[in-house]
């Protein structure tokens, strides 16, 4: 007859699967809100990974605030006269709130 309970090495019973609510402020620029989106959020991973120690099960942003939205518009031309076209670059500020589970592994003494 087995048993699916899990038991750790000194014999008790253990639950390690943890989650909290994390805040952070990330920022990032790019030529698009598409790719200006996809930075902020990969600056975000790396930034809870730096963070949290532990094993990361999961990830879920539960709100995203853009805080400060700067756009700069350029006109370039091609040889210094010919085909102007206007270039936007994006730089934005985000506030993300993200729901992480971890496995929280500490050592036992």
């Amino acid at each position: 007859m087995s048993s699916d309970k899990r038991v750790a090495a000194d014999g008790s019973d253990v639950q390690l699967l943890e989650e909290m609510e994390h805040t952070m402020t990330v920022s990032a620029r790019g030529e698009s809100l598409q790719d200006l989106t996809g930075k902020l959020f990969q600056k975000m991973r790396k930034q809870i990974f730096q963070e949290i120690s532990q094993p990361i099960i999961h990830m879920e942003a539960k709100a995203v605030y853009f805080d400060q939205v700067d756009v700069e518009e350029t006109t370039e031309h091609f040889m210094l006269f010919f085909w102007p076209r206007q270039k936007k670059t994006y730089e934005v500020t985000a506030r993300i709130v993200v729901d992480v589970k971890y496995l929280n592994i500490n050592e036992r003494g």
